[in-house]
């Protein structure tokens, strides 16, 4: 079945080019029978089929329905073709021409079919069925799992149809799958927040990165005129990064605390295919009359009609936010895939210090680009001085007292309150109108900027804790009430559940430690505390004979932002697509 669809997907790219009947045919031949293939593994894997080698490696007994079909997405064979059934079908039915879109889809779809049918094969099948199966690893079965990676494969397939659109189309194109995207990013920023334990909810991890450049690439396009070159390049080099993160992800060519499996040879086709990207799309997309013709587009002739200093005006606030997003995704591109050879993931302090000069441009131009015709030099200069002022009082008052920590917290304060200025004035009738979505996604971004200020000064102590003792780690009170065996044996099959009961500050949590004897495996279970200022983790890491405890307690200042700002994004982001409008307005109303 895999091998018939990579045939007709292979003689569509050869021969349907010039075709429009064969091109329809063999793509829909394509895709039908890969979703045909999806639907054949997802059926074993919620029988339970134990014959099959994916059900035996991804389901256990005693999973719900729901849990069972995660299988697909839970190890590289049933992922990878579950990606290759959403990128073609996205990209075929996206691009809505008989040609363009088809042809596209098949030259995405041959390489990949191939890959699954001889090296990464879903349907492989045991000698002799497993009794039961292994299931997923544990941190896998939590709710998020249950729409991140399929909602990851959707968000970077949208991403890829904006290049090969019609300028009428593109820029709903680029905000659906951001609002996708961005959706996909906090769910698996959640998931790693609950269930890893790695004291904050982003850890640039090689997998996390791969996600974020696409998406730092539509930010920049989106601020970009709709017709430029500039935004060509963008949209064009969406594809290669969407492909050389899927080669990167699957072949291990960086260590991942969540990469899938190496799979011998598979990067002899997916990291070929990045490269083909690039021909694909540059093939297929319209956008390339912008670099033959040079004509400039509607916008540009207007903004030549307009005074030297509104053109100026126009400019800053175009390309500033496009500009700073190229360089952010530039960065974490360049850590990311340092250099092309294997070996240890970049360290998150390259990050930090080659991202936090644009960050601090980027907090204060997301408040002062929406004003700078809107509003007078006085009015905007003031509300920038009081907000920059006020975050630093806030922050030394916090005890954040660090020179990167004091600069981050001026340059929020002056994006927060310039915008927060523009949104009263316009609401107040004292000031022009502001287009609420800028406002909404501009708003989300900062109060993520303010997680991040808060993660800065983030802490983790490690503590012993004697049964009824009480401890006093970083000005919170800790009391170890109980602490033992709360299911399970030695001497039976299955988890062994170590649970306390620890106070912290007269607020009872329960931590847990699961240990999978079978597997070799101590999963904590951590206990949250979440308020608007601040998170607290308890990580529970062992439990002795006589109730003693040792124990993690993280705080994270200001984590619950990091949550709120991703839903603004999203309904900010979600009514530009939804919205006809947005296809027609320029840059500085459609973002």
């Amino acid at each position: 079945m895999l091998i018939g669809a990579a045939l007709a997907a292979t003689a569509t790219v050869l021969f349907g080019w010039r075709s429009p009947r064969l091109a329809a045919v063999g793509t829909t031949l394509m895709i039908s029978t890969v979703w045909l293939a999806v639907a054949r593994v997802v059926s074993a894997l919620v029988r339970e089929d134990t014959s099959w080698l994916i059900v035996a490696d991804h389901t256990r007994p005693g999973l719900s329905a729901a849990r069972r079909a995660m299988g697909l997405w839970g190890g590289s064979a049933g992922s990878l073709l579950l990606f290759t059934a959403v990128i073609t079908t996205v990209v075929a039915v996206g691009a809505r021409s008989a040609i363009r879109g088809t042809w596209a889809a098949t030259a995405l779809g041959a390489p990949l079919l191939w890959a699954i049918a001889l090296i990464e094969d879903p349907f492989e099948r045991l000698d002799v069925p497993a009794i039961a199966g292994s299931g997923l690893s544990p941190i896998l079965e939590h709710w998020a799992m249950l729409a991140h990676p399929p909602m990851l494969y959707l968000g970077l397939a949208l991403a890829l149809v904006p290049a090969i659109v019609d300028d009428q189309r593109r820029r709903r194109g680029i905000l659906g799958a951001l609002a996708i995207l961005t959706v996909a990013l906090a769910l698996g920023g959640r998931w790693a927040w609950v269930e890893l334990g790695w004291g904050g909810w982003w850890a640039w991890d090689p997998v996390e990165n791969v996600a974020l450049i696409p998406w730092l690439l539509l930010v920049g396009a989106l601020h970009t005129p709709a017709n430029h070159r500039s935004t060509a390049t963008l949209l064009w080099l969406v594809w290669p990064s969407v492909f050389a993160g899927t080669a990167m992800t699957r072949t291990s060519l960086r260590t991942s605390v969540h990469a899938f499996a190496n799979a011998e040879g598979l990067g002899w086709w997916l990291w070929p295919l990045a490269a083909a990207s690039v021909v694909i799309v540059v093939l297929t997309s319209p956008l390339r009359s912008v670099f033959s013709n040079g004509s400039p587009n509607r916008d540009d002739t207007a903004a030549h009609r307009s005074s030297p200093q509104t053109t100026r005006i126009l400019s800053v606030r175009r390309w500033l936010p496009a500009t700073l997003a190229a360089v952010i995704a530039l960065v974490v591109a360049a850590g990311t895939f340092r250099p092309l050879v294997p070996g240890d993931a970049t360290d998150g302090t390259f990050y930090s210090r080659g991202l936090w000069p644009v960050a601090l441009v980027a907090m204060i131009g997301l408040g002062l680009a929406p004003r700078w015709s809107r509003s007078s030099p006085a009015g905007l200069a003031a509300d920038a001085a009081i907000g920059g002022v006020g975050m630093l009082l806030l922050a030394a008052t916090a005890g954040w007292t660090q020179w990167w920590q004091l600069g981050w917290s001026a340059a929020l304060g002056v994006g927060l309150a310039a915008l927060l200025g523009d949104l009263l004035r316009s609401l107040m009738g004292s000031g022009r109108r502001v287009e609420p979505r800028q406002i909404v996604a501009h708003l989300g971004v900062l109060l993520v900027c303010a997680a991040i200020l808060g993660d800065t000064a983030s802490s983790s102590t490690t503590v012993g804790i004697s049964s009824g003792e009480s401890l006093v780690v970083n000005r919170y009170h800790l009391t170890n009430v109980d602490a033992g065996i709360a299911s399970g044996s030695i001497d039976e099959p299955g988890p062994i559940v170590l649970a306390a009961t620890v106070l912290v500050d007269d607020v009872a949590l329960h931590p847990e430690l699961v240990v999978y004897p079978e597997r070799a495996l101590r999963l904590p279970e951590l206990a949250t505390r979440s308020t608007p200022i601040e998170d607290l983790q308890l990580i529970l890491r062992s439990v002795e004979d006589d109730g003693s405890v040792v124990v993690t307690l993280n705080v994270e200042p200001l984590s619950a932002l990091v949550w709120t700002g991703a839903v603004l994004i999203t309904i900010a982001t979600a009514m530009g697509a939804i919205t006809r409008r947005a296809s027609r307005d320029g840059p500085s109303t459609a973002h």
